[in-house]
């Protein structure tokens, strides 16, 4: 959680530095909003773990009685930074671009803590992947690796738009749709997941779909687009040569984009490789020995 944390708030200080907005305001608003995320977090597994709470001690110490919820969390931050970013008189929809970024590698990093703590496992498998968690009888899918690969590729396509212009608020909806298909694709394989009998699915599958709804409402208000014609433009995709042709090149050119952008990153790599002998033996002064010493 401290790694997640600091991680997250070096990328926000990053953004800062980047828009030319003032770097101590952006670490007080991250650590304020850090502190709302953990008192958001403990309040709603307090409320849905109320059984193991019967005193004031117990939800105290989170160290000696552990439970956060990440939904809880990212409710919390949110409205901690939408208060203290008011107060401050900073545009809360840029900041919550940056924290958005931010959020994405913190849950990477999170992710690897469950892995190593047993907070967050999944199911019960016998292939290949399966892999003990601390706490828990038998082998089980590496639901939080898996995840924490996944937010992190997102992570590294996520910060290359935020330093693209985009209209303020798009970051954080874009994040929010990412998190929850992510979410709500893993949450099947979760080995402690909450299902609500009254409805067939969990409570995890209900905070995905939560988190797709707003991260819709937030792009198409801040967009000033129209999700019905979004709507009836992609029904009529599959009749119309002309917006197909369009599509089939917008996806090519992105693919050769990407291709190369690889290909530059892989050559990069192999000149470090190739190159890191040298340069280590550089950095630590160390002389080759003479073949002829007379």
């Amino acid at each position: 959680m401290g790694l997640a944390f600091l991680a997250a708030i070096y990328v926000c200080w990053k953004m800062a530095r980047l828009y030319e907005i003032d770097e101590e305001r952006i670490l007080d608003l991250g650590i304020l909003a850090f502190f709302g995320g953990m008192i958001g977090a403990r309040l709603y597994f307090v409320l849905t773990h109320l059984a193991l709470f019967d005193n004031l001690q117990k939800i105290v110490l989170i160290s000696r009685y552990p439970g956060l919820s990440l939904w809880g969390g990212l409710t919390g931050g949110i409205l901690a930074l939408w208060f203290f970013s008011s107060r401050s008189k900073l545009n809360f929809w840029q900041l919550a671009d940056f924290a958005a970024a931010g959020l994405l590698l913190a849950l990477s990093l999170g992710d690897l803590g469950c892995l190593l703590g047993g907070c967050y496992y999944g199911q019960v498998s016998g292939s290949f992947l399966a892999t003990s968690v601390a706490g828990v009888i038998g082998k089980r899918f590496p639901l939080a690796a898996l995840e924490s690969l996944t937010l992190l590729l997102a992570y590294f396509w996520v910060g290359k738009q935020v330093v693209r212009y985009h209209f303020a608020g798009k970051i954080i909806a874009v994040v929010l749709l990412i998190l929850g298909s992510v979410k709500f694709i893993f949450e099947f394989f979760r080995g402690d997941a909450i299902y609500l009998a009254s409805i067939g699915i969990s409570e995890g599958h209900l905070w995905s779909i939560g988190s797709l709804a707003v991260g819709l409402a937030i792009f198409y208000n801040r967009s000033k687009r129209s999700f019905f014609d979004d709507s009836a433009a992609l029904v009529n995709l599959p009749f119309s040569p002309k917006k197909r042709k369009a599509v089939l090149l917008y996806l090519r050119k992105n693919w050769y984009n990407f291709v190369v952008d690889w290909r530059i990153k892989g050559a990069k790599l192999g000149e470090f490789l190739k190159l890191a002998p040298k340069n280590l033996k550089r950095r630590l002064n160390v002389k080759s020995t003479p073949k002829n010493l007379s």
